[in-house]
């Protein structure tokens, strides 16, 4: 077996582990999660890996395992054929996921099925894609993932069943998706509309969920269908995205607008971009590469056979959350199918370069900079849904939401103001192992026991300028609250100045006021050259999974600080 296969069959041993054996158990079939306690209802996407894993090894244990799955999935199933999100949630869309790992199973791997465990899984996948099909159009209320995702459903039965409408909404959707990306490669619509802009012009945006389900799925649906004109709008957009890949595989959501699910190789509940990657390798060798970091990545935030939330969860006592691994499961069996060979010679990808300069992306108001080894974002994105006063406050005001050093990692690691569970069952909560705070950088103050911080600020005014030294950035903010999204004193401003050089990156701060500025540093990644005087405290932060130094300074003076 090559390490693609290894990798999966040790997820899938894993999941086996944690699966619940005990008929008498009323979630007979579905997995234990260590970090959420609780049974998360998207199991049964765990099917199509576990088949796989059978294929591979002959090993009937794993389709015991699937056969328990679609016990527990009965539990969640209505007779429509529609799927549950979990068992104390309405949400039936994510039946386009389950329907997805069932048809897959059935195209691929069909044959070297037990009769009846063909039939059964056979009648769960029809009914589902039935329900996808006949609900799942345009117009229906959900995030554009899920578009992406009944585009697939829809490839995939017809491929299985040649069924002409199955085909024809499959080209529809892929359609209606192609419309949304901008010319930087998003696909915009992770809020409804789907097109939706802020007061900046900003649209909604959200790097983890287009590379790691959005994309994938329209990618698998267009490779089925044929669609080489899709194929070519995707394979562009996707070169593009990779703009946003940092060099260990990671992916830079530091500012998106569902990055409170940000984990550092994608999204909480998402399958991942390995698959598609590996598919597109076929077309781009650049995308063989990428798909190699992205099983380093993996490899790295895997412990015990589980996919933990980042690579320093292990570390820093922070379980793993069964859903990483059965969902990543997925996408990695789409990879070995798809890959082609390990790359011979290591490709550079456009987070390697290391001269000095910076581009703009007006659709979500950010600035990616490279100065030498330094990699850098500053962001003023302000488009807002209902769950950012609620948790999902994520990072603006022109803060540098992400900064990161090649040869050693993430220096600063950003993503929402506040850590809260915008969707309960699908985000775990930290343990008491250490000081749990937010990883942005920002100047704040308190009154009335309310917090008000630049890096909340919807309109700040960012100036971006470049010579052969670096690339400068100056920036005016002003103070505000997450829930209200208001500020107390509406003519308060602080003045940053960034300064990004191969030799490090200077920050200036001023302040009229006495706003602390908080800068926290991932933990063995960076240090600060300074004459001004701070505390340093340990923290760590779920979301992106960093422990860091948090550095405060006292507010009323000027702020001359280097980090290398």
């Amino acid at each position: 077996m090559d390490k693609y296969q290894n990798l999966l069959i040790k997820w899938c041993d894993a999941l086996l582990l944690s699966q619940i054996t005990d008929e008498s158990d009323p979630y007979y079939g579905g997995f234990r999660c260590e970090a959420d306690e609780i049974v998360h209802g998207r199991a049964d996407n765990a099917i199509y890996p576990l088949v796989f894993a059978y294929t591979l090894t002959k090993e009937r244990k794993y389709l015991s395992g699937a056969r328990m799955l679609l016990t527990f999935r009965k539990k969640l199933t209505e007779d429509t054929g529609a799927v549950h999100n979990d068992f104390t949630s309405e949400w039936r869309g994510i039946t386009a996921f389950s329907a997805i790992n069932l048809l897959k199973t059935l195209l691929y791997f069909g044959e070297d099925l037990p009769h009846d465990l063909r039939a059964e899984i056979e009648n769960c996948a029809r009914a589902s894609a039935k329900w996808v099909h006949d609900n799942m159009v345009i117009g229906f209320h959900a995030n554009v993932n899920y578009y992406c995702a009944a585009a697939e459903v829809n490839a995939l039965y017809d491929k299985l069943y040649h069924d002409g409408k199955y085909r024809a909404q499959a080209h529809e959707l892929i359609e209606y998706a192609l419309s949304l990306f901008t010319e930087n490669g998003f696909l915009s619509g992770e809020a409804q509309p789907h097109d939706g802009k802020s007061p900046r012009g900003c649209l909604p945006i959200d790097v983890g969920y287009v590379v790691e389900e959005s994309l994938p799925c329209l990618i698998e649906a267009a490779t089925i269908l044929g669609d080489e004109y899709a194929l070519e709008i995707l394979t562009k957009n996707a070169r593009k995205l990779l703009d946003f890949m940092l060099p260990d595989g990671g992916w830079d959501n530091s500012f998106g607008i569902r990055n409170n699910k940000w984990t550092y190789y994608g999204s909480r509940t998402s399958d991942g971009v390995i698959g598609a990657f590996s598919e597109l390798g076929k077309r781009d060798a650049i995308f063989i590469e990428a798909a190699e970091r992205t099983y380093e990545i993996l490899q790295n935030c895997t412990h015990g056979g589980k996919l933990y939330g980042g690579r320093y969860y292990y570390e820093n006592g922070q379980p793993a959350c069964i859903h990483h691994t059965f969902c990543h499961a997925c996408a990695l069996a789409d990879a070995i199918r798809a890959r082609i060979t390990e790359p011979k010679d290591r490709i550079a990808l456009p987070c390697d370069e290391k001269g000095i300069g910076y581009r703009y992306y007006p659709e979500i108001d950010t600035y990616k900079i490279h100065a030498g080894e330094y990699l850098a974002t500053v962001t003023g994105y302000d488009y807002a849904t209902y769950t950012y006063p609620n948790g999902a406050a994520h990072a603006g005001g022109g803060t540098i939401s992400l900064l990161y050093k090649q040869g050693r990692g993430p220096m600063i690691a950003g993503s929402v103001y506040d850590y809260r569970t915008t969707e309960k069952n699908n985000m775990q909560l930290p343990t008491d192992a250490i000081r749990h705070a937010t990883l942005l950088m920002r100047a704040e103050y308190e009154k009335g026991g309310v917090k008000y911080a630049t890096c909340l600020d919807k309109k700040p005014k960012i100036l971006v300028c470049t010579d052969k030294d670096g690339v400068f950035v100056l920036v005016k903010s002003h103070f505000y609250e997450a829930e209200t999204q208001t500020a107390e004193d509406p003519d308060r401003v602080a003045t940053f100045s960034y300064h990004f050089s191969p030799s490090g990156v200077e920050i200036h701060v001023a302040d009229p006021g006495d706003a602390r500025f908080v800068l926290p540093i991932v933990k063995g990644m960076g240090e600060i050259v300074t004459k001004n005087a701070f505390e340093k405290n340990e923290i760590f932060f779920l979301t992106g999974g960093f422990p860091a130094e948090e550095y405060v300074f006292n507010g009323g003076d000027d702020l001359a600080i280097k980090i290398i």
